[in-house]
């Protein structure tokens, strides 16, 4: 909205409170849709993070299986009326296919997920065309600069990815998952993470440099860096063998994205004051939007303190030459010792490796 307003074009405000609905209908619907059909992945992963390997419903039997594809399906189906009724046939299209991307990274026959693909598609979907969909419903077209802001923000997404699969290396082994983590090994993973950062990053300054990007922008989005900046550190410092730590790291991980969004808007707003440009209600867009994702991003925060124990119970057992971690048993799926909940009510938060919560979803429709 924000970019769009800045390229001199005139918003409409209903149609982004559309499109932010179906976002969080359409996100929702593949949080479902991904705990049923990664639940086997998940049953075998005992060293899950608060953010990473499923919210654990299903596995700890709160939710019913079928009661969770079904809600995925109602969710899915809402989804494409809702997408049917907007006016642009471009963005029509990619919303359909951003829903059948999101949709196959975990349900058959694809499992993108599955075959090293899920890194890219939750980059493609979430940070790619979501906001590429809400400007083109505004504008009718796409811009440099909005290419520009999106293309980095979506690496920065891929290498957050290979990250959180990181975490769930050994589930995702016994599962026969086929993630970029699991291709590369876990050294390597790290290196790639630090070194794609710095390249990423780079090509932000380049595009300031070379005025692809306003100034204030690239200033704004460099900014964010200080956060890989302490992710990489404390994996440079084994931090994933430590599952408080582990937990602190790939919540951080995970904030980058929506940080270096919400930059890259507030340089977008400074630069329009700067040359006089007016954003009419793109401001306020831009203000609701940065409140919304600054509260969300607290309350998270405030529940993943650096001394909060990992979301299960662990004792840690040393002996000569190892550094071994045993978990303690999670309820099953299905066990008599809980309720299922109804239908649409998931207890907890729906946070996972496989994407970003869905409040997150705010940040990034705001481009």
């Amino acid at each position: 909205m924000t970019l769009a307003a800045y390229d001199g074009h005139a918003l409409q405000p209903a149609w982004y409170a559309w499109l932010l609905l179906w976002a969080w209908c359409t996100h929702l619907g593949v949080h479902y849709c991904n705990e049923y059909f990664d639940l086997a992945a998940d049953r075998l992963n005992t060293d899950h993070t608060e953010w990473t390997g499923g919210s654990r419903v299903l596995v700890r039997g709160l939710v019913r299986p079928e009661t969770s594809l079904a809600t995925a399906f109602v969710l899915l189906f809402t989804g494409a009326l809702m997408a049917s009724v907007v006016p642009n046939t471009a963005a029509r299209l990619a919303m359909l296919v951003l829903m059948a991307l999101a949709w196959f990274y975990t349900a058959p026959p694809f499992r993108l997920n599955y075959h090293a693909l899920g890194e890219v598609t939750t980059a493609a979907t979430l940070y790619g065309l979501c906001p590429v969909i809400c400007y083109m419903v505004q504008a009718d077209t796409v811009s440099v600069t909005m290419a520009a802001v999106v293309g980095p923000i979506s690496a920065f997404q891929v290498l957050r990815q290979s990250l959180m699969n990181l975490s769930d290396l050994e589930g995702d082994r016994r599962a026969g998952k086929h993630t970029m983590a699991l291709i590369l090994g876990p050294r390597n993973t790290i290196r790639a993470y630090c070194f794609g950062q710095v390249a990423v990053y780079t090509c932000v300054v380049l595009l300031g440099v070379w005025e692809v990007l306003p100034p204030t922008v690239a200033v704004a989005v460099l900014l964010s860096c200080v956060i890989p900046a302490w992710v990489a550190r404390q994996l440079l410092s084994d931090a994933m063998a430590d599952p408080p730590r582990a937990n602190q790291v790939t919540f951080l991980a995970s904030m980058q994205m929506p940080a270096a969004v919400m930059a890259a808007m507030s340089g977008l707003v400074i630069d329009a004051n700067i040359h006089d440009r007016e954003l009419g209600a793109g401001t306020w867009v831009y203000a609701l939007t940065l409140l919304i994702a600054l509260a969300w991003a607290a309350g998270l925060a405030a529940r993943t303190s650096p001394c909060a124990p990992a979301p299960r119970p662990v004792a840690r057992t040393r002996s000569a030459g190892s550094n071994s971690r045993s978990h303690a048993p999670e309820q099953p799926s299905g066990s008599s010792s809980g309720s299922p909940h109804p239908a649409g009510v998931l207890p907890g938060r729906m946070r996972s490796s496989r994407s970003e919560g869905v409040a997150a979803v705010v940040p990034s429709l705001q481009c």
